[in-house]
Order: structure tokens, then sequence, then C-alpha cells
């Protein structure tokens, strides 16, 4: 996740929620208040863009007790960082470990070559794209960085080396995808809301429903943002943790578009000719050829550029006029992806977006009729299977054992 975020220019969150992972949850939850620190937990997670997300509500506290912190420091009036941290159920030596680690892993970036030689950690503090300020600071203060500012209700990207574009929730949930894949889950159709459809509301709130995974059949736990949620903006989550009881329960959880799966998930094949992509055999999407290509040809240049820096890590690989249009490109593609926009039936386009494969089980398992060729002229199964997508029984999924996703 780091290596990616240093390469996408936005190492600050990636620092923030890889540091998160590494240390003990920073909200707490007393027995007898239970309920108003779980309210509380979820007012940092108020974008529309994040979807919920429990990696992205702790970045979003954490970047306000910086905030705070920097802001008291200079003689600042406003909240005070006791009543602050009482309010909202943070534990300061939480947060105060989450600041540590982030030194740490910033500076071993440094040493491999993967973070600019004038990166300075101090220099990053909160940028209003992260949610409403809690801290009694006024919109336009942003602590010691003050590249970040507000033009037309929008974030500009700060100029501060190796975190352009932190502001991009885009881009951050898709840099998390990358380090916690292939820690995916599946959730059912009926709490999803298609690109047809106006208004929509689930049935169910999302913490009744089971998902699907490589661990087998899982649910949301009641800590989870998500839990009480009608609806989700996409079949699939991210996860880091996973605990055993009376059922097995994933503890946080980050809603991703099928685009940041298809870019950075694992092994990717591309049937153009039935309209299918396969990740690792077990995530199957129908998609159409233009955009199929697209996203084959995107992989490939990222790699590429990956592979470079690895090779060369004094190259400024991504401020290079390629390496900018390249990261330009994958950013216009999970924006288009995730706004989801209401579009009438009889103007849905078959490239206009990714589904979910769905595929029959063929009953002739002898016969290689309906079967794929790949582009050696071998047949493959293409994404024929007993359901659309069954996750956990696929043949090539990466460190499908492993409960915690890759966060360094």
């Amino acid at each position: 996740m780091m290596i990616y975020g240093a390469l996408f220019r936005c190492i600050d969150p990636a620092l923030t929620i890889a540091a998160s992972m590494s240390s003990r949850n920073p909200f707490m939850s007393p027995f007898d208040k239970r309920d108003i620190a779980d309210a509380k937990r979820r007012e940092f997670s108020t974008s529309s863009i994040d979807g919920g997300s429990d990696h992205l509500a702790t970045l979003n506290a954490f970047n306000q007790y910086r905030d705070l912190k920097s802001n008291l420091r200079k003689g600042g009036v406003g909240m005070t960082m006791n009543s602050f941290l009482r309010d909202n159920f943070l534990s300061r030596m939480t947060l105060q470990q989450i600041d540590d680690l982030r030194k740490q892993f910033a500076g071993l970036l440094l040493d491999i070559g993967f973070l600019p030689r004038n990166y300075r950690h101090n220099d990053i503090t909160n940028n209003r794209n992260f949610g409403a300020s809690q801290t009694g600071m006024r919109s336009g203060e942003a602590g010691d960085n003050s590249d970040i500012h507000n033009r037309n209700g929008k974030i500009v990207a700060t100029n501060i080396p190796g975190n352009e574009n932190s502001s991009n929730l885009h881009l951050v949930k898709a840099v998390l995808c990358a380090g916690l894949y292939p820690n995916i889950l599946i959730a059912p159709r009926d709490i999803v809301r298609s690109s047809n459809q106006a208004s929509f509301v689930g049935k169910k709130e999302v913490g009744e429903c089971v998902f699907r995974s490589l661990k087998g059949d899982v649910h949301l736990h009641p800590c989870t943002i998500l839990f009480k949620a009608k609806e989700l903006q996409s079949r699939y989550c991210c996860y880091h943790e996973i605990v055993k009881t009376s059922k097995i329960y994933v503890r946080d959880c980050t809603v991703v578009s099928e685009f940041a799966l298809l870019l950075f998930g694992g092994s990717l094949k591309v049937f153009n000719a039935y309209g299918v992509a396969a990740i690792d055999d077990w995530l199957k999407f129908r998609i159409a050829a233009k955009p199929a290509t697209l996203v084959k040809y995107l992989r490939v240049q990222m790699e590429a550029m990956l592979l470079q820096k690895i090779i060369k890590p004094d190259d400024d690989v991504t401020g290079s006029p390629k390496g900018m249009a390249l990261i330009q490109a994958i950013s216009v593609l999970l924006e288009t992806e995730d706004r989801k926009e209401c579009v009438p039936v009889n103007q849905i386009r078959g490239d206009s977006n990714v589904r979910p494969g769905n595929q029959r089980q063929d009953g002739n398992n002898n016969s290689n009729s309906g079967k794929m060729r790949d582009d050696k002229g071998r047949y493959n199964d293409g994404g024929r299977g007993k359901d659309d997508i069954r996750a956990g029984r696929g043949r090539g999924s990466r460190g499908g054992n492993r409960s915690q996703g890759r966060s360094g």
C-alpha cells in the first residue's frame, strides 16, 4: 500500500492507514456508551465518496487530531485537545503511536528511494477533503500545510513532494485496495443500487447480509460503519482484520469499485471476444472490448512504471509527462466509475461500465463448447462457474490464506 501511495503521490493517507493497521484501533468503545461511541465514529465518515469506510474514518480522525495539535502549538483558539478526544472517544496514546509509526514508515520509503529527498514528514497536515473539521479551526486554517486551499468548492492538491494527490479519495481507495488484495468481500446484489435506478432502499441492513470471500461466508462486525447501512455503492469491499467467534466477522471494510479491482487486483485476463475480464480466475466481470483494452493497457503501463522505479529509485517516474498522464488517466477512470450516475435503461451502452459476470454452469464438462480461447488458442473456462463469482473457490488467488492484507 505504501509503495503504491508513494508511486501515485498520495503518501500521507497511505502512511496513516498503514500505521493504523499496525496499531490498535484509536476509537474507544466504553461498555455503557457503546451506541454513542459508534455514532461518533460514523460522523468521521460522512463523505459520499468514501461510502462508509472504516479506514477513511480513522484517517479523518487522525487528520483532525493532528490539525488540532498543530493549531494549538501555534497558539490557536478553539476546542481543546482533551475535549476533542473525550467527545469523540479517541485514544491519545494510540493516535500518538500512529504518528510515530508514520515517521518510521516514511523513513523506510526514503531509504529505498520511493520518496523525494526533500520530503519532510512534519510538512504534512490535514487537508480539507477528509471531512468537516471538528477542531475549532476555520475552513482556511490548515495547520502547517498552507498549500491546500479551496477553489470553487473543490479541493486543490497540495504542492508538498510525494503528496500531491492525497485529496483524491478515489485514488486513495484504489491504493488501499492494492494493499489489501486479496482480502475482498462480495456483497449480495439486493443491497447494491444499479446504474439505472434513480432511487434505492435496501430491504435489509448490510449487517444482516452474508458476504462471500476467500475465507468462505463472512459477516460484517457490528462495530463497522456499514453495519446499519441500507445500500452499498459497489458489490466489492476490501478488509484488513477478520475474526471468528460465533460467526466469521470482518471488523473493518471499505467499498471499492470494479475498476479499482481490475487495475490494482491480482493477475488480469481479458477475453475480448466474450466480453469477460477475470482477476486470479475467481473475480469475473462482464466488460466490453474497448474499456477492457484500456484497463489492460493502463495496467501494463502502471507495472512498467513501478518496475522502473524499483530499478532506478532516483528517477522521478511519476513526475515525467508520461507518468503524470498515466496517473491522471487512472484518476479520471476511477472517478467516473465511482460516480454511479443514474442512466435510463434505453441509454445504457455496453461499454459504459463494468458489471459482475453472470455465466451459467456448463452441463457438459467434457466438451469445449462455450469455453474461451486465450491469446495462444488454448481453451479456458472463461469464467463459467456455478455462480457469478465464487469467492474462495478459484485456482490462482494470491495469498488467499492470509487474514490480513499487505500494508507495506
